[in-house]
């Protein structure tokens, strides 16, 4: 997976997150940071940094580990699967 990729997923998980939890943009992004800087990270415009990344996770309640735990796509999974089977 690459950087590129790997950004979408995060910022579509953060919204995910978001949209499961039925908060605003504006109760995510609170009093730490802009609602137009946040709706730039969730849409994919801007990758979170590390403190946007803990501010949002703290915003949702949950762990940043849980925004960073997106799904391998089938051909990475594919590849861990011949990775492991050749050992």
């Amino acid at each position: 997976m690459d950087y590129v990729t790997f950004q979408e997923k995060v910022c579509r998980r953060i919204k995910d997150l978001r949209l499961e939890k039925k908060m605003t943009q504006e109760e995510v992004s609170g009093l730490e940071m802009g609602v137009r800087a946040y709706q730039r990270i969730e849409s994919g415009g801007n990758a979170p940094n590390l403190q946007s990344l803990f501010r949002i996770a703290n915003a949702l309640g949950v762990h940043p580990r849980e925004i960073l735990n997106v799904p391998l796509t089938e051909d990475l999974q594919i590849k861990k699967k011949n990775i492991t089977n050749s050992k």
